[in-house]
């Protein structure tokens, strides 16, 4: 014992090991402050990033970094570090198995941070059961679940795995959305007046992309009526209004070109 005591004080054992050592471990408490402070930055700099992604995506950078530091210094002072990164390793894996979907929500949240399929402010509709869809505009993409806020006014915490593993529907990711609209003729109606109402409805609407064409053709034949269908291209802010006026303003064209739109109706017979 008195003699491992000496060595440890001996100058040789200074300059070989312990000083080495030091340098490695204080230029990776360096390495690892500065790169986390760098990533963070970084982070801050994506548009909506969440202080949570922040603070997460720095501080695994500089423990990483941190990490590798303490074990490089331990290995310059002659310690066998096969032991400390068995412990690690189990550790790790212990950790994993134990948060499992949180880990997952993380992951998932990163890669919706950094890749940006959605964004802070999108109307994003996607599969949440296998029964039907949920929808809603992105208020928050946090670590470990995104916020949404419905048509209703509702919050709605969806985890971030779900968003990353369910295809998703942006209705605000592109600049023009396209208006698809069916109206009902009746069958003794004439198809070439009824064509004719509503491209001039689509031509004469003052919100609709000017280099696209207005689109109208017979759509299918019904039960009761012939569905004719109007297309045309608008702005994404004029969506929603340009829809609901050419739906009324749709069926009083027929009705002034003298067209109707029946009810359904079927003939029974009875014996």
């Amino acid at each position: 014992m008195k003699n491992r005591l000496l060595q440890l004080l001996s100058s040789d054992y200074a300059v070989r090991h312990l000083l080495p050592a030091a340098l490695i471990f204080a230029a990776a408490g360096a390495a690892g402050f500065y790169a986390g402070r760098l990533v963070r930055a970084l982070v801050r700099r994506l548009p909506h990033a969440d202080s949570a992604v922040e603070r997460f995506a720095g501080g695994a950078v500089a423990w990483c970094i941190w990490l590798f530091g303490l074990v490089a210094a331990l290995n310059a002072l002659g310690v066998n570090t096969n032991g400390v990164l068995t412990a690690f390793g189990g550790l790790a894996i212990a950790i994993g198995l134990a948060l499992k979907d949180t880990l997952s929500n993380v992951a998932a949240g990163l890669e919706l941070v950094f890749l940006r399929p959605i964004s802070v402010g999108d109307f994003i509709s996607f599969r949440e059961t296998s029964d039907g869809r949920s929808s809603g505009t992105v208020t928050r993409i946090g670590l470990f679940s995104t916020d949404l806020r419905t048509p209703e006014g509702l919050f709605v915490s969806v985890p971030n795995r779900i968003l990353r593993d369910e295809p998703i529907v942006d209705y605000d990711r592109n600049p023009e959305r396209q208006i698809r609209l069916v109206f009902s003729i009746a069958y003794s109606d004439s198809i070439e007046a009824g064509l004719r109402a509503l491209l001039a409805l689509g031509e004469g609407e003052a919100r609709r992309v000017a280099d696209r064409p207005v689109e109208v053709f017979v759509d299918g034949l019904g039960e009761s009526a012939v569905n004719l269908s109007l297309r045309l291209w608008v702005a994404k802010a004029d969506y929603w209004p340009a829809r609901r006026d050419l739906t009324r303003a749709g069926k009083e064209a027929l009705e002034a070109a003298g067209l109707t739109i029946p009810f359904p109706q079927r003939d029974v017979h009875m014996k």
